[in-house]
């Protein structure tokens, strides 16, 4: 055979072997590309789920919470009203002479037990979450913290009001409302105050309390984290994030970050 025909067929030879691994490196590359495509088709299912299970979750927790306010008001100020009520018509209706300084009062009770009894089926309208904005949402829960009087709640906002879509509004409710129970529950706070701040891009909101703080390095130790971690899971859920500050004997912040879009 001469050097031509040994250069060619070596030529062919080496062409050929290109060709092959080219081949090879492109269905390699593409089997590797469905892989991941599929992994990441896997992830977003999962993150959907997720998504969906923590809307429902806040949903289910947002109405076992207004139950509970709303069975709470029933027994302490309606039901005591009413009864007050009552003692007062049982006090007019044993003298003779009509006590017009007493009616009124009996008025003035009926009066505020039926204002108590608006609120309390207003709260039970579980759409006034999605047609409300949250700034509007959270004002009515600080109005009726206020009422109680646990303590002082003040509400406040910076910029231009912007909404979020009705799901984030939702897991945002939620961790508010999660963020105000802990206050209530643990701080021992005689003030809470909660800011809106609408950002270009998101909505940062802020819960402080003036109470008694906590340790968070200990509570995590402790396993008693859950709920300070739910509340970050949940803000993630939604595109943004959470955290928690809190000193010892000086106070609690919450802080929350959570896209428009």
């Amino acid at each position: 055979m001469s050097i031509a025909g040994e250069v060619n067929g070596l030529t062919i030879l080496l062409v050929s072997v290109f060709i092959v691994c080219f081949a090879v490196t492109i269905v390699t590359l593409f089997l590797i590309f469905n892989k991941k495509s599929e992994l990441n088709r896997k992830e977003k299912e999962i993150m959907r789920a997720a998504y969906d299970k923590i809307i429902l979750q806040s949903q289910l927790e947002i109405q076992e919470q207004t139950f509970s306010i709303i069975s709470s008001e029933l027994h302490d100020n309606v039901g005591q009203i009413l009864s007050l009520a009552k003692v007062q018509v049982n006090i007019m209706d044993e003298r003779d002479a009509l006590d017009r300084e007493l009616l009124l009062l009996i008025k003035d009770n009926i009066g505020k037990a039926l204002n108590d009894l608006r609120d309390i089926a207003k709260g039970l309208n579980s759409d006034r979450i999605k047609t409300m904005s949250i700034y509007e949402t959270v004002e009515e829960e600080l109005d009726r913290i206020n009422r109680m009087g646990i303590l002082r709640a003040i509400i406040s906002r910076d910029g231009q009001e912007c909404r979020l879509d009705e799901q984030k509004n939702l897991i945002l409710f939620r961790i508010i409302q999660e963020s105000i129970q802990n206050c209530l529950k643990h701080a021992v706070a005689t003030e809470l105050t909660v800011l809106f701040s609408y950002d270009a891009a998101c909505l940062k909101v802020c819960i402080r309390d003036n109470g008694k703080g906590f340790d968070q390095q200990e509570v995590i130790a402790r396993s008693q984290g859950m709920g300070l971690g739910n509340i970050a899971r949940r803000a993630s859920l939604a595109g943004g994030e959470a955290f928690i500050e809190s000193i010892l004997n000086t106070g609690t912040s919450v802080h929350i970050c959570i896209p428009y879009e």
